[in-house]
């Protein structure tokens, strides 16, 4: 299967403040090759706070990769 059939898949994750957070696509990572999911940490990491940013801010981007706005609006780094 491709990385893209991943997104918006539900996860938990140790650690995490949430109890189930959502594999989304991180621009600068290939979804054609991969070899697993990785926990993003947007409060430090800038490109995965900026791949966090533009999913929030651009309607289109979440239709694009059919995501649902519940899983990326309500989570802030």
């Amino acid at each position: 299967f491709k990385g893209t059939d991943l997104i918006g898949l539900p996860l938990s994750a140790p650690n995490s403040t949430f109890p189930t957070i959502y594999v989304l696509p991180m621009f600068s990572v290939s979804a054609d090759m991969g070899t697993g999911i990785v926990t993003s940490v947007p409060s430090n990491a800038p490109a995965d706070y900026v791949a966090l940013r533009d999913l929030k801010e651009k309607e289109a981007l979440r239709l694009k990769f059919n995501i649902d706005n519940s899983k990326v609006l309500p989570f802030d780094p």
